[in-house]
């Protein structure tokens, strides 16, 4: 059990709500390790984004942190609670190149697992940058949300449109601009839906706690409608229909059925949500159906599998075309293979 909820981060909690249970030593002792080490954590997030705050401020930067100690705090009562492995910051589009300066100024590098940051400022919605002397890697975000092979179905416009509604708080003794209310709803589903569909419970948790305290007042119509114009229906719904079926925070039931897709395609994404799997064998398969647009499917798969010789240099870093198709290939082979190896290892 113990281990279990490390692997979902949710060993802080654990502690937390057992302590009166009955466990064993050696499992109470190790839980407790988890909680004081995430509460220690947590206080190092809250100073070093009060520093990266205040670098991107004299910048002229605004950021929105995302996740990470911002959402600890607004959704835990205690928000060392909430385990989290790095700190993600949200900047315009049209500041990322400036963002990364200052991120560089301040001793930061681009991390890229194998994917040149030239690519990821072109393609990618977000990229990861490290620093030394153990502090947490930053996540900087220029998009909310990053779908299979380096497609794009959410609607022009859609993520930019959040900053025209961020809200300005008091936090750590600063000014921090935080998402709307139905756009940290919007978010949080995205994520959920595209990056941990099957596998996370914790991201389940966050947008049940979203929406136990935020429910009553959102604004349900506007959600829905705002779902339609960022094409991203599908992912609200099976974001919000698999956390209703995991904890009952009182989705209501109209948005649901008004967001829920027609046919087979709605029938398999009930089924998707309410299953799970810690492996995330289906993961890339909900991602596509939570698509809108047929053609932006069409285009995933399209890409996945012949992927443009320029995408594809950019993409593993050499200027060799073949290379790249060599490497591209060998990733898909190995994906393929662990599925297949996970398919048959018994549940």
């Amino acid at each position: 059990m113990a281990g279990r909820a490390e692997e979902e981060r949710l060993a802080p909690l654990l502690y937390a709500l057992g302590r009166e249970l009955p466990l064993p030593d050696a499992a109470r002792a190790r839980l407790r390790a988890a909680w004081l080490a995430f509460g220690r954590q947590h206080l190092q997030g809250v100073a070093e984004l009060r520093a990266l705050l205040g670098a991107f401020e004299g910048a002229g930067i605004d950021v929105i942190p995302l996740k990470g100690p911002a959402l600890a705090e607004a959704l835990y009562r205690d928000p060392g609670l909430r385990p989290f492995t790095d700190l993600d910051l949200l900047v315009r589009r049209q500041d990322a190149a400036r963002a990364v300066a200052v991120l560089g100024e301040l001793g930061y590098r681009h991390l890229g697992w194998q994917r040149s940051l030239a690519y990821e400022l072109a393609h990618a919605p977000a990229a990861c940058f490290v620093a030394g002397g153990g502090a947490l890697p930053v996540d900087l975000h220029w998009g909310l949300v990053g779908f299979p092979a380096g497609t794009a179905p959410l609607a022009p416009g859609a993520e930019a449109s959040v900053w025209e509604r961020a809200v300005a708080t008091e936090r750590w003794g600063r000014r921090v601009l935080a998402l709307a209310a139905e756009d940290l709803v919007l978010y949080l589903a995205l994520h959920l839906a595209v990056h941990h569909p099957l596998a996370g419970l914790v991201w389940r948790l966050d947008l049940a706690l979203l929406l136990r305290r935020h429910g009553p007042a959102l604004d349900w119509d506007a959600l829905v409608a705002r779902a339609g114009a960022w094409r991203a229906r599908g992912a609200l719904y099976f974001a919000l229909a698999a956390v209703e079926y995991a904890f009952a925070p009182g989705v209501p039931g109209a948005p649901l059925a008004a967001l829920r897709p027609r046919g087979p395609r709605g029938a398999l994404l009930d089924r998707l949500a309410r299953r799970g799997d810690e492996r995330g064998l289906g993961d890339h398969l909900v991602a596509l159906l939570v698509m809108d647009r047929l053609a932006d499917v069409g285009r995933a798969l399209a890409a996945g599998v012949a992927p443009p010789a320029a995408w594809a240099r950019s993409r593993y870093g050499t200027a060799r075309a073949a290379r790249a198709y060599t490497r591209h290939y060998a990733r898909l082979a190995v994906a393929a293979a662990r599925a297949a190896a996970a398919l048959v290892r018994p549940r």
